[in-house]
C-alpha cells in the first residue's frame, strides 16, 4: 500500500552480555503496515516478534536501520512528531491478567494516558472510559471495577479499550487471544474486526497461530530466527508457501484447529 504508516526499514538488533556473548535478535527486516490493514508478524518463540513489536512501539531502539511513521524517519523526531507517535501508536499485549494494574478501576486504567498528560479531568476521564467501554461491548457500570472482578475475555476487551483512548492509527496485538479459550478468542476475534471497519485503523497482529492469521490479516510475514524468510499477502504465502518453515507452521497450525471452532470466526 502507499499510505504507510507504520515501517521498519534494515532494522538489527544485537544484544551482548558477558555472559551470553552476541545475539542477533533480528538482521536486516524489513516490514511494516498500511492504512486500513492488518499484517501478521508469525513465528515460533524466540524467532524475534516480541523485539520486532518492541521496537516498532518505541520499547527498544535498533542497532541499526530505523523505523518511519507516515514517513518520518523517528531518530529525526520533534517534541511533536515524538507526542503523535505515541498517541498514535498503541498494543494491547498478551496476557490480560498482567497488563492491568490490580489497584486501579477500569475507568482509571482505561484513560491512563490523558491522566499523565493532564489532558482531562476526572469527568472527562469517566465519560471518555463509558464511551470506550461501550465499543467493546461491556456495560458503563463496569467502570468502577478491578480487573481482578472480570472474566478473562472481558478483560481483554478493557485492555483494546485502553488501546483505542487516543484513537490511534495502529494497534500492535500481542498474540492477544493466546491466553483465552477458543470461543472467547472467536469474540475478541471479531470485535477486532468490528473496530476495524469502524474506525479504518491498522493492526500489526503478532500471532504463532497460521489458522487465526488465515482469517483476520490482508498480509503476513514469517520471522525465523530474527529474519522474514517469506511475506506476502495471507493468499499468497498461506496458500502457497514457498519456504519450508512456512510449511512446518501451517501444518502445526492444522494439528490444533477443529472445524466447530473456524465457524466462529468471521471471514
Amino acid at each position: 500500500m502507499t499510505d504507510r504508516i507504520l515501517d521498519a526499514v534494515d532494522v538489527s538488533k544485537t544484544y551482548r552480555s558477558r555472559t551470553a556473548g552476541t545475539t542477533h535478535a533480528l538482521t536486516d527486516v524489513t516490514f511494516g503496515v498500511g492504512r486500513g490493514e492488518m499484517v501478521g508478524l508469525v513465528g515460533e518463540s524466540g524467532s524475534g516478534k516480541t523485539t520486532l513489536m518492541r521496537i516498532l512501539l518505541g520499547i527498544e531502539q535498533p542497532t541499526s536501520g530505523t523505523v518511519t511513521f507516515r514517513g518520518t524517519p523517528r531518530p529525526t523526531f520533534t517534541t511533536e512528531h515524538r507526542r503523535d507517535f505515541f498517541n498514535s501508536v498503541s498494543a494491547v499485549f498478551q496476557n490480560p491478567y498482567s497488563s492491568l494494574n490490580p489497584r486501579r478501576r477500569l475507568w482509571d486504567i482505561i484513560t491512563e494516558r490523558r491522566s499523565i498528560e493532564r489532558r482531562a479531568g476526572r469527568a472527562e476521564r469517566r465519560a471518555r472510559a463509558a464511551e470506550l467501554l461501550d465499543l467493546v461491548s461491556l456495560p458503563p457500570e463496569f467502570a468502577d471495577r478491578f480487573p481482578h472482578q472480570l472474566s478473562g475475555g472481558q478483560r481483554q476487551r478493557v485492555a483494546i479499550a485502553r488501546s483505542l483512548s487516543e484513537e490511534p492509527d495502529v494497534i500492535v496485538l500481542d498474540e492477544p487471544m493466546s491466553a483465552l479459550d477458543v470461543s472467547v478468542s472467536a469474540q475478541i476475534a471479531n470485535l477486532l474486526l468490528d473496530l476495524q471497519e469502524k474506525f479504518q485503523m491498522s493492526y500489526v497482529f503478532v500471532a504463532h497461530d497460521m489458522h487465526m492469521v488465515r482469517h483476520l490479516c490482508h498480509r503476513v510475514a514469517v520471522l525465523l530466527k530474527g529474519q522474514i524468510v517469506e511475506q506476502g499477502t495471507v493468499a499468497e504465502v498461506l496458500g502457497n508457501p514457498r519456504h519450508e518453515y512456512t510449511r512446518s507452521l501451517i501444518a502445526a497450525s492444522e494439528l490444533r484447529s477443529l472445524e466447530p471452532e473456524e465457524e466462529r470466526i468471521r471471514p
